[in-house]
């Protein structure tokens, strides 16, 4: 077994929101959680840490703030977009207030233009999907948004600062001046129309530029690289890298009706990664398959958990429950299951290969019984791939229980704690 969790370190002491606070997704785990494991791991500047599902980059901001490289990878450009700018920290604070100030004395005039602002292609692609219609955001906060966007792009200065600004945008559009909410699911509140989305984007510029300030203040933070793909394929997406990683800290999707596009929509509409059907069904494509919209014809993940007798009993019980269903999306749901482990399976045969030997790992991951009450132990299952794929596993620990009102009672989620052997036998994957 692995030793118990520590103290958390004295710079995750001094240093807890920054930068993490800039945008957060909603399905995330906590900066001290892997401020924990990072200590628990003994991991220190000259190791590297790979979050194969990185989402919105807190295992990497938090490998910076300690002085440790690592590399992160996810199929969702929003969060990729996320975490490429939390994890850039050459961008001077002055600067980005003096650009600040270019796009609030900029924003009236660019209000002042309703032509172009109901031709920019966010605004196209919500309209379009019938977003606006179903009370995503509403019109007037949608326009001093998209007059801020172009504001921004308007700007002269470089990528990094054009990006900094739109991260600030996309974090006040979602928290601020839309009307989702989070319960966990996505639904719509009731309008808010008169919201001043410009005083809360200056608020966070301001946030960051402080920030900056503050964590530019640590000696050798470390270096993250970000990298957009399919973690399915690990070594391919890596490639390039070339140095093995000395650990894994991830949380990857759950196996339940959570789609993470559908989550962050708003944000890929306003980055302009999603214009159509065509250009989100790429993205879905990339990802492990976790729900049944994400769902296609040509997937066969499967086939690498035929063996495995755990999740064939939970699809068969499956299949006898929906065979009685007359709704099309519940009699996806046995081949959700397959195909989610299935998926998993194939990271983990992918991850073999680009890890140092006695390299640890955490996944955190949550049990489900969204699918008709049908109980999906995920760390147990995850466990049982993590020893098929050549992997020792040293530990199942209870993170915590939170509350499902599809289920209708507590489900827990858990960390998955295995290495790498330092030694592989014959059940390393060929």
């Amino acid at each position: 077994m692995v030793t118990t969790l520590r103290k958390p370190s004295s710079a995750q002491t001094i240093l807890n929101g920054e930068v993490h606070n800039w945008y957060r997704l909603r399905l995330g785990y906590s900066d001290h959680l892997v401020s924990d494991l990072l200590a628990e791991f003994k991991l220190e500047p000259g190791d590297i840490l790979l979050d194969p599902f990185c989402g919105s980059g807190t295992s990497l901001v938090e490998c910076m703030k300690k002085g440790i490289d690592s590399v992160g990878i996810d199929a969702n450009p929003s969060s990729c977009f996320a975490a490429k700018v939390k994890t850039n920290w050459h961008v001077s604070s002055n600067s980005l207030l003096v650009l600040l100030d270019e796009v609030e004395a900029s924003f009236r005039r660019y209000l002042r233009r309703p032509s172009s602002l109901s031709h920019d292609p966010t605004f196209t692609y919500l309209k379009d999907a019938g977003m606006i219609e179903r009370g995503w955001i509403s019109y007037e906060p949608l326009m001093q948004s998209l007059a801020i966007k172009q504001a921004i792009c308007g700007l002269r200065t470089s990528k990094k600062y054009v990006h900094a600004l739109l991260l600030a945008l996309l974090a006040e559009v979602v928290e601020g001046a839309s009307n989702v909410k989070f319960g966990p699911e996505l639904y719509c509140s009731s309008p808010r129309r008169n919201f001043d989305v410009l005083a809360g984007f200056v608020d966070r510029v301001e946030t960051m530029a402080f920030d900056l300030k503050t964590v530019k203040k640590i000696p050798g933070y470390g270096i993250a690289k970000v990298l957009y793909g399919d973690s399915r394929r690990c070594r391919a997406v890596l490639s390039n890298h070339g140095a093995l990683f000395s650990a894994v800290i991830c949380s990857p999707p759950y196996p339940a009706e959570h789609d993470y596009t559908r989550n962050a929509r708003l944000e890929l509409a306003f980055l302009e990664a999603v214009r159509n059907r065509e250009t989100l069904r790429a993205i879905k494509k990339a990802m492990i398959r976790s729900h049944t919209k994400g769902i296609y014809k040509g997937d066969r993940d499967e086939k690498f958990v035929l063996r495995n007798k755990t999740i064939h009993s939970i699809a068969s019980k499956l299949e006898r429950i929906v065979s009685h269903k007359e709704y099309g999306f519940a009699r996806l749901y046995p081949k959700v299951v397959l195909e989610y482990f299935g998926g998993m399976k194939r990271h983990l045969l992918s991850l073999q290969f680009v890890l140092h030997p006695g390299a640890h790992c955490a996944y955190v991951v949550g049990d489900q019984g969204s699918y008709l009450g049908v109980h999906i132990p995920t760390a147990k299952i995850l466990a049982e791939l993590v020893e098929e794929a050549g992997f020792k596993l040293t530990d199942i620990r209870k993170w915590r229980t939170r509350w499902s009102s599809t289920a209708g009672h507590g489900i827990d989620e858990h960390f998955v704690l295995f290495r790498k052997p330092e030694k592989q036998g014959n059940s390393c994957p060929r």
